[in-house]
């Protein structure tokens, strides 16, 4: 199996969304390509040979019904995986800009504190850099 690449960029992950697995649309997720849902059939039991074309027919749809699943499972297996990818990849972003604000701030404060001891007419405080990284515990 080829290495699955994700991208970040918005408009990617919608394709990369709609091509690969389900549709959540209004706070509800479906399965895009499994089809509609097999619908139960009726059990007739107004005679025992209708009842016994029942159960051929209930013997069918049990078959469809487990196809439908197993696909259903699939895509949303599917959508986790490729939800968690992006998500991670978009901590990893976040963290990543925050990190370099650090050191742009940590090398400015550095340069000020430096500036501030050869001429000492300032003293107005230096802001600490952005710690912890979001999402991170103190």
């Amino acid at each position: 199996m080829k290495p699955f690449i994700l991208l970040v960029a918005s408009t990617a992950l919608i394709t990369t969304f709609a091509v690969n697995a389900g549709v959540l649309e209004g706070g509800k997720w479906s399965p895009s390509g499994c089809g509609a849902m097999p619908e139960a059939p009726v059990i007739d039991s107004s005679s025992a040979d209708a009842f016994n074309r029942s159960i051929g027919t209930l013997n069918a749809w049990q078959e469809k019904i487990q196809a439908y699943h197993d696909c259903m499972v699939k895509e949303a297996n599917a959508d986790s995986s490729a939800i968690n990818q992006a998500a991670t990849a978009e901590q990893a972003r976040i963290n990543n800009a925050v990190e370099k604000m650090n050191k742009e701030a940590a090398a400015g404060k550095q340069r000020a504190e430096q500036s501030s001891s050869s001429s000492s007419s300032s003293s107005t405080p230096i802001a600490p850099p952005l710690t912890p990284a979001p999402g991170q515990m103190y």
